[in-house]
């Protein structure tokens, strides 16, 4: 993965909105990602979507996941 793209796709979630958020709720990046809530909770359960963390009964992810798993898309 090139840290290049790495940074370009921080700044594109970024641009979105999304600068003064550290971490971000699944119906966010089922946004960012253009998919659906559902396919990001079928992804998580396959090990195939971005890294998350669980939080009581929400999964969070960070926009540095978030960029990493675009980056190796």
């Amino acid at each position: 993965m090139k840290n290049g793209n790495l940074e370009k796709y921080l700044k594109d979630i970024d641009n979105l909105g999304y600068e003064k958020s550290i971490t971000l709720n699944s119906l966010e990046v089922s946004k960012i990602l253009g998919v659906g809530i559902r396919t990001l909770n079928n992804w998580r359960s396959q090990n195939i979507g971005p890294t998350s963390k669980r939080i009581g009964k929400a999964y969070l992810y960070t926009k540095r996941d978030i960029a990493e798993f675009l980056a190796t898309k």
